[in-house]
């Protein structure tokens, strides 16, 4: 599946929010039993929205298959390197560490 790009303050995930990521390049999420749970992605710069991709943003995308989306909250964008962006983002349930 397609990962959404949302609004750092969307809860509901039910629409497209700022718009889908179909220009990535990959979309790797990956699960550890009582571990970390993440998401990678390489994004063009010369993508559709580029310029949207920013920290704290979310995005949803499908964590195994036959599961559903998982909301995912960006905390580091690499610097351009040929033309691409590393993106790594953790899942929402990170932010109670926060508090």
């Amino acid at each position: 599946m397609i990962p959404i790009l949302y609004e750092s303050t969307e809860t509901e995930f039910t629409t497209n929010g700022i718009g889908r990521l179909t220009d990535a390049l990959s979309c790797i999420v990956t699960e550890e039993r009582n571990g970390s749970f993440e998401l990678s992605m390489v994004y063009p710069i010369t993508g559709i929205h580029y310029s949207d991709i920013l920290n704290s943003r979310i995005i949803s995308a499908v964590s195994h298959d036959g599961g559903g989306r998982q909301p995912f909250d960006i905390y580091k964008i690499s610097k351009p390197i040929n033309g691409n962006v590393a993106i790594y983002a953790r899942h929402i349930s990170y932010r109670l560490s926060k508090i």
